[in-house]
């Protein structure tokens, strides 16, 4: 039951941690809801889709989901390759892994818990790691080369691409991507009633109903629990909170004042929200420095050339 744990570990550390008003901003601005963060999922879907769909027909071929996902893998990975060598060494992952749970509060206080508490020594943690290193490592080198990873990609990206394409007519249609999306979720939630379902009897008892509850609820309380007490204090409940609204702040992002949006509601032009720069193209000779090109060139300015007078 380790991953239901973890995912309904997650959902009840949101759940819990946003419960009372104590996560409300200090400004009373409210917080992202549950509507607001679908509509911004949606329009991120969107706004992905059009990215991949590079021909504009409103479908993504197999090499254009490829070449998207190449493409949000390969910033990542860019990053995190210090020395610019095109591989991966177990030093820059490390580096890598830490500056991304540095920079991300609430995955920190989770993943030290989850420590803490977890009972797991390192041993069996540095398997867990060795064990993912060498899906990728194909060469068996200990790093990571740029190549491997776009092996990997390809592969996965054909694997789903293939489930996802009911009607096998090499596209996905918005239509097949949404159902592929239900199709995971049924997928997950049926993997979570098999992990709960410790006897294999096809059904969940009560006491096999409330383990599954019992144990991710513990697991959320452990991750509270900052002084490790067994007991759940105001401030280290707080805490939480604080730590679970400024992600969310961070994620939110308003519309500004000259987007379209809201240049629509209010009926003022672009220039009357904020200043509108004019780009200028480089001078080039027989070129204004505006950019525009001369409707005619002009004709060269003629030549005198002095003839010899004879005695």
């Amino acid at each position: 039951m380790r991953k239901f744990s973890v995912w309904g570990s997650l959902a009840l550390a949101l759940a819990v941690t946003t419960w009372t008003g104590a996560a409300r901003a200090d400004d009373d601005q409210d917080l992202p809801g549950p509507i607001d963060s679908l509509e911004d999922l949606q329009d991120t879907g969107k706004m992905l889709f059009k990215m991949a769909d590079t021909n504009n027909d409103g479908q993504i071929s197999q090499q254009e989901a490829v070449n998207g996902v190449n493409q949000m893998v390969g910033g990542p990975f860019f990053r995190a390759d210090q020395n610019g060598d095109g591989a991966l060494s177990r030093e820059e992952m490390q580096s890598a892994r830490e500056t991304f749970v540095s920079q991300r509060p609430l995955m920190r206080l989770i993943l030290q818990q989850a420590r803490a508490q977890s009972g797991q020594n390192n041993t069996a943690t540095q398997a867990r790691a060795q064990n993912a290193l060498s899906l990728i490592d194909t060469n068996n080198d200990g790093q990571i080369q740029a190549t491997e990873l776009r092996q990997l990609v390809t592969t996965s990206v054909q694997s789903g691409f293939a489930a996802a394409d009911t009607n096998r007519d090499g596209q996905l249609s918005t239509t097949e991507i949404n159902a592929a999306m239900i199709g995971a979720a049924r997928t997950a939630a049926q993997a979570a009633f098999q992990q709960a379902d410790t006897d294999r009897n096809g059904q969940l008892s009560q006491a096999e109903y409330d383990q599954a509850i019992v144990q991710p609820a513990r697991a959320v309380f452990r991750m509270l629990d900052l002084n490790r007490d067994t007991q759940l204090s105001q401030q280290e409940i707080q805490a939480a909170q604080r730590v679970v609204a400024g992600q969310l702040r961070r994620l939110a992002l308003p519309d500004a004042p000259n987007s379209p949006r809201n240049l629509i509601q209010s009926g003022r032009t672009p220039a009357e929200t904020a200043p509108v720069p004019t780009f200028t193209t480089p001078v080039q000779p027989g070129v204004p420095a505006t950019g525009t090109q001369p409707a005619v060139a002009p004709a060269p300015a003629p030549t005198t050339v002095p003839v010899p007078v004879t005695p």
